[in-house]
C-alpha cells in the first residue's frame, strides 16, 4: 500500500535557509526519516491507510496474524484454503458450530476431504419405534387433457365425487396397452370414484380419468372355492392378463365341494364305463374309474337283426339272396339260411370285465349344498341282462356315493396387489402353503383408486433384527462417528476445540480405499446371467499404533483384508475400515433418455403418443462406444462406476452415482465430460 500525499516531500521546505545551508546532513536525515515512516507497515503509512488494513481482503499477512490469534483460535495456519477467505467467512462456521455442515467445512479446510457421519443412536432398539405407512393412490388414463406431470406437488379434485388431495409423487407406466400414471396422494379428503375425471383444483381444464379397467388386484369374488384349503394359507392369484398378486385365505366352508367314494365295485365293468352324475344345485364335480379287479371274460354277440327286418324266410338259399334285404351283413350271416343254427352263424366277441376297485375325484366342483348322485353303467354288459347272483345285473350294480370335501375357499385377503389384472379375466387361486389342493376360481375386482396395505419402511423397533441395545458408550443418543481418511488422533483435538458440541462423544473410523482392477473376463453378450468377478489382491496396510489393549489389525497375505478396530479408549486411532471395490462388466446397456428427434418415433404407433407432448417424450439412446455395457440392476445410492477408455480420454476414473430408484429403471449421474467413448467399457463396483 502507499499514500499519495507524502510529508517527506515537504520536509526540506520547513527548514529556514540558514539551516539548509549550515546543516544539509541534518535536513537529509529528517527527510529520510519521514520517507521511512511512509513506507509499508510503518506508522504514517499505516495511519493514512487504516481502512485498508482493517479490510481482510487488502491487509498484510502481518495484521492477518493478529486477526488469526484473536478470531481463528485453534485453526491451524497451514490450511489448504486461502487464509483471508477463511477469516472472512469464519463467522459462518461458528454460527453452524455443532452441525454436520461445520464438520464438513472444517475437514475441507484442513484436509480437502469429504467425510461421512454415522450416529449409533439411530440403531438403538426402542419400544414402539416401527415406521408404519399406508399409501393411497389413484391411476389416471384417458381421456385426458394436458400432461399428468402438471399434477406433481399440486392439489387435485375429483370432478364427480368432489374429493381432494395433494399429489406427493407420480409413477408412470403401461397397463393393458394404455399409458397409465399412478399418483401417490397426501391429505385426502373424501373418496375418489372409478372412471371420474380428476383435475387440478386451480385449473379444471387440465384433467385425466381414473382408469379402472385393469390394474392391481384389489380383491377377488370367489366363484369356485376349490378344496382342501385352510384358513391362513398363502395363495397366489394369476389370470390371463395379471400376475404378482399374493393373498391369504381368510375363510373356508365344508358344504360346497364334494368328493366321491366307492361303496360297491359291482361286476361287469371296464375302465371306460359310462358315468352319469345328477346335480341338484352344484356344478362341475366329476370322478374317473382308475382300477378294475376280479376280471372275467364274457362273450357277447355283436350281430344285430335289424338288417334282416324285410327278409322273407325260405325264399332263397341264404337270407340275403332273395327278398327285400339290401343291407350288408357279416360274412357268416351272409352264408346262413333258415336252416342254420344260430350259434354257428352269429359273431361273438370276448369282453374282459371285472369289479371297479378304485375311483378318483377329478373335480370337486362347487356350490353343492345338496349332495349329488352318480350311476356307472357298462352299457354292452348291461344290455346282455346278465344276473350278478345277488339280485342285480352285471354292468349296472356298482354303488358310488358323494360326501362334502372340506376347505372350499370363500374369501381371500390380498396382501400384494400385483399388476395388469383385467376385470374381464377369471383369476386362478393356487395354494402355495400345502399340496393336494384344488385351485379356486374367482372374478377380479380392479379399481383405479388403490389403498395399499400398510408396510414398515425400515426395521426400527424390530426385535432380534439389526437394532442394538443401548450401552451408554458407543450406542447412545449423544455419540457420533466421523468416517475419514485421516487417523482419529490427527483431528481429535481440533474437532473438540472448534466444532464439537459439549455433552456429546466422538468416535472415529478410518477409511482405506484400494483402487484395483480385476483380470479381464470374456462375457457372452447373449448370456443374461449376472457375473461377479472377485480378485484377491495383496495390499499394504499401514502400521497403526495405539495405547489401547483392544487395538488390533488382522490381515492375511494374498487376500482381500477386512480391518476393523474400535476406539474404546481415548486417545486411540479409531476404527479402520477397508473398502476394496471389485468391478464387474455389466450385462445391460447404459442409456441417455429424452431424445426428442422425430426419427426416433418413425416406427412407433402414433396412438401411443396421441396425448403426450413431443417435448417430453423420448426413447433410450445407447451411449456410443465399443463394448459399452452396464449392469441393469444397480444398488441404491453411492454405487461406484469405473469408466475405462482405452485411448486415455478424460472419462477415465471412478465415479459415484447419486441415489437411484427401483431395480429396473435407474437414474444416475456420471460427472465426466462428454457422453461418448472412443473405445472403452463401463464397469460397476461394490465394496466387499
Amino acid at each position: 500500500m502507499s499514500t499519495d500525499k507524502k510529508i517527506s516531500t515537504l520536509v526540506e521546505q520547513q527548514f529556514p535557509q540558514f539551516a539548509r545551508d549550515d546543516g544539509p546532513n541534518f535536513v537529509a536525515f529528517v527527510k529520510a526519516y519521514y520517507e521511512w515512516t511512509e513506507q509499508a507497515n510503518n506508522v504514517i503509512e499505516v495511519s493514512k491507510n487504516l481502512r485498508e488494513y482493517q479490510d481482510i481482503d487488502t491487509t498484510y499477512d502481518k495484521y492477518l496474524e493478529y486477526f488469526h490469534r484473536e478470531v481463528l483460535g485453534s485453526i491451524p495456519r497451514a490450511t489448504l484454503t486461502d487464509r483471508k477467505k477463511l477469516a472472512k467467512h469464519i463467522k459462518d462456521m461458528y454460527r453452524a458450530r455443532g452441525s454436520e455442515l461445520s464438520y464438513r467445512l472444517l475437514f475441507r479446510l484442513l484436509y480437502n476431504e469429504e467425510i461421512e457421519f454415522y450416529y449409533p443412536g439411530e440403531d438403538i432398539l426402542r419400544a414402539s419405534d416401527g415406521r408404519w405407512v399406508k399409501e393411497n393412490t389413484i391411476r389416471l388414463g384417458v381421456p385426458r387433457v394436458g400432461l399428468v406431470t402438471q399434477f406433481a406437488n399440486e392439489n387435485i379434485t375429483g370432478l364427480t365425487s368432489g374429493a381432494t388431495a395433494k399429489v406427493d409423487r407420480i409413477v408412470g407406466g403401461i397397463s393393458g396397452g394404455a399409458i397409465v400414471d399412478e399418483l401417490y396422494l397426501l391429505d385426502i379428503v373424501g373418496t375418489f370414484q372409478d372412471n371420474e375425471r380428476v383435475a387440478l383444483v386451480s385449473n379444471n381444464d387440465v384433467y385425466a380419468t381414473i382408469f379402472a379397467g385393469a390394474g392391481p388386484l384389489q380383491s377377488i369374488q370367489i366363484t369356485q372355492g376349490g378344496a382342501f384349503h385352510q384358513k391362513d394359507d398363502i395363495v397366489t392369484l394369476t389370470s390371463a392378463s395379471g400376475t404378482g398378486a399374493i393373498g391369504g385365505v381368510t375363510a373356508t366352508n365344508d358344504t360346497s365341494s364334494v368328493q366321491w367314494s366307492l361303496d360297491d365295485g359291482g361286476s361287469g365293468y371296464t375302465a371306460n364305463a359310462t358315468i352319469t352324475i345328477t346335480d341338484n344345485d352344484g356344478f362341475g364335480t366329476s370322478f374317473a374309474i382308475t382300477g378294475i379287479s376280479n376280471t372275467e371274460i364274457i362273450a357277447l354277440n355283436t350281430d344285430t337283426i335289424e338288417p334282416f327286418q324285410n327278409v322273407v324266410l325260405n325264399t332263397g338259399p341264404t337270407f340275403v339272396s332273395a327278398g327285400a334285404n339290401t343291407s350288408s351283413v357279416s360274412a357268416n350271416l351272409a352264408s346262413a339260411n333258415s336252416s342254420s343254427v344260430l350259434s354257428s352263424v352269429l359273431s361273438f366277441a370276448n369282453n374282459t370285465v371285472g369289479t371297479i376297485s378304485s375311483i378318483t375325484t377329478t373335480n370337486y366342483g362347487y356350490g353343492y349344498a345338496t349332495l349329488p348322485t352318480a350311476s356307472v353303467i357298462q352299457q354292452n354288459i348291461f344290455n346282455a341282462n346278465i344276473p350278478d347272483g345277488s339280485g342285480g345285473t352285471k354292468g349296472a350294480n356298482a354303488r358310488i356315493s358323494a360326501d362334502h370335501a372340506p376347505g372350499a375357499i370363500t374369501s381371500v385377503n390380498i396382501s400384494t396387489f400385483g399388476t395388469n389384472y383385467s376385470k374381464f379375466d377369471e383369476v386362478t387361486v393356487a395354494n402355495s402353503t400345502r399340496s393336494g389342493t384344488q385351485d379356486a376360481k374367482g372374478n377380479p375386482v380392479t379399481s383405479g383408486v388403490i389403498n395399499y396395505p400398510g408396510k414398515y419402511t425400515d426395521t426400527k423397533g424390530w426385535l432380534s433384527w439389526n437394532n442394538r441395545l443401548q450401552d451408554n458408550f458407543y450406542y447412545q443418543e449423544y455419540s457420533y462417528e466421523i468416517r475419514s481418511d485421516q487417523f482419529t488422533n490427527t483431528y481429535r483435538k481440533l474437532v473438540n476445540e472448534i466444532v464439537h458440541p459439549a455433552g456429546t462423544k466422538m468416535f472415529g473410523r478410518i477409511r482405506l480405499f484400494s483402487d484395483v482392477e480385476p483380470p479381464v473376463v470374456t462375457i457372452d453378450t447373449d448370456d443374461t446371467r449376472t457375473l461377479k468377478v472377485i480378485s484377491e489382491i495383496e495390499i499394504d496396510i499401514p502400521t497403526a499404533v495405539s495405547d489401547s489393549v483392544d487395538s488390533y489389525i488382522d490381515t492375511a497375505a494374498n487376500t482381500t483384508p477386512t480391518i476393523e478396530r474400535l476406539s474404546l479408549v481415548e486417545p486411540t486411532l479409531g476404527d479402520i475400515e477397508t473398502n476394496v471395490f471389485t468391478f464387474s462388466p455389466g450385462t445391460g446397456d447404459l442409456f441417455i433418455y429424452n431424445d426428442p428427434t422425430i426419427n426416433t418415433y418413425a416406427s412407433e404407433a402414433i396412438l401411443t403418443y396421441a396425448n403426450v407432448a413431443v417435448s417430453v417424450i423420448g426413447t433410450p439412446q445407447l451411449i456410443v462406444g465399443n463394448n459399452t455395457v452396464f449392469q441393469v440392476e444397480i444398488p441404491d445410492s453411492n454405487t461406484v462406476i469405473r469408466i475405462i477408455d482405452n485411448y486415455g480420454s478424460t472419462a477415465n476414473g471412478l465415479y459415484y452415482t447419486g441415489s437411484t430408484f427401483s431395480n429396473t429403471f435407474v437414474s444416475i449421474t456420471i460427472p465426466y465430460s462428454g457422453n461418448t467413448l472412443s473405445n472403452g467399457s463401463f464397469y460397476i463396483g461394490t465394496p466387499v
